[in-house]
């Protein structure tokens, strides 16, 4: 995927990693530039591990991760149009996409030994447009998924909610599954190695005891962060953003407040097809 704008100077190219060749063969990759790695987060029960770097040379940066840091399987890289990135500009921007990234409800692990970069050594000026850069890639990353920003929506502006969000939407060409559990209705895909629901579904808001204590921790997280929020009307839990599981039970666990197999609870939307039934046929080549 490739996200510009005529009146501005940046690009971003997202590929995942399956596709890294054909990435890193465009001519973009053999400038400078920043790049973010995300993959699930193994050591929790939902959310993303991140990677933020810089490169004179992104192709083969992003050739060398592929080997070094098997946890990723998607990429951002962002560049100028012009090439005007020296080497202060992009570790000035690697510097802002960390801080961002530590800011970021998604991201719940920053896998980057430089997470205290800072660098202030530019003019003034020089500042003043990778800041805008900046800026502008707050607008441009959402629209291809990158989730160390996200649209500016009720979460991020201070808007009021919506006391009723939409029912999730079936996006793209993924397939889609619905879990039902009581009055709580989820919606769920696969993307790159993460089970993600979608926004607008729904989570019980009552808590049953065999409910083991990470996902209860998780679900602290999620309403700690607005990622969850309570409808008290419906007595129910709301998504207001995608949200990334490390798998389709831990994501039915959140939903449904109980130990399920998600593996069964979900179901291909409109059939009786699970979850594991529609892998194992899409392994088959069954269609």
């Amino acid at each position: 995927m490739i996200a510009d704008a005529s009146s501005h100077n940046a690009k971003v190219l997202s590929a995942p990693k399956s596709m890294l060749e054909q990435l890193v063969a465009r001519d973009e990759l053999r400038r400078s530039g920043v790049y973010v790695l995300t993959g699930p987060n193994a050591d929790d029960d939902f959310g993303l591990e991140s990677y933020i770097g810089e490169s004179d040379n992104l192709a083969a940066r992003l050739r060398s991760h592929a080997k070094s840091k098997p946890f990723w399987n998607r990429a951002y890289v962002a560049v100028s149009k012009d090439s005007w990135f020296s080497k202060s500009h992009i570790r000035f921007l690697e510097a802002r996409l960390i801080m961002q990234a530590k800011r970021a409800p998604l991201i719940t692990r920053i896998n980057n030994d430089k997470q205290g970069l800072s660098y202030d050594r530019l003019p003034d000026g020089e500042v003043a447009n990778l800041e805008g850069f900046v800026q502008f890639l707050a607008l441009i990353m959402p629209a291809i998924g990158c989730p160390l920003f996200s649209f500016p929506d009720a979460i991020h502006t201070g808007t009021k909610r919506p006391e009723r969000p939409e029912v999730p939407l079936m996006i793209g060409q993924e397939t889609h599954f619905a879990l039902v559990k009581g009055a709580a209705r989820g919606v769920g895909y696969l993307r790159d190695g993460a089970f993600w629901v979608r926004k607008g579904s729904t989570a019980r808001m009552e808590e049953y005891s065999s409910l083991r204590e990470g996902y209860r921790k998780a679900r602290r997280v999620l309403l700690d962060r607005s990622i969850l929020v309570r409808d008290e009307g419906r007595g129910l839990l709301v998504f207001m953003q995608d949200v990334p599981f490390n798998s389709p039970s831990d994501a039915a666990a959140v939903i449904g407040t109980t130990s399920l197999n998600g593996r069964k609870e979900w179901k291909v939307i409109g059939t009786n097809e699970t979850f594991a039934e529609w892998e194992a046929n899409t392994a088959a080549g069954v269609k």
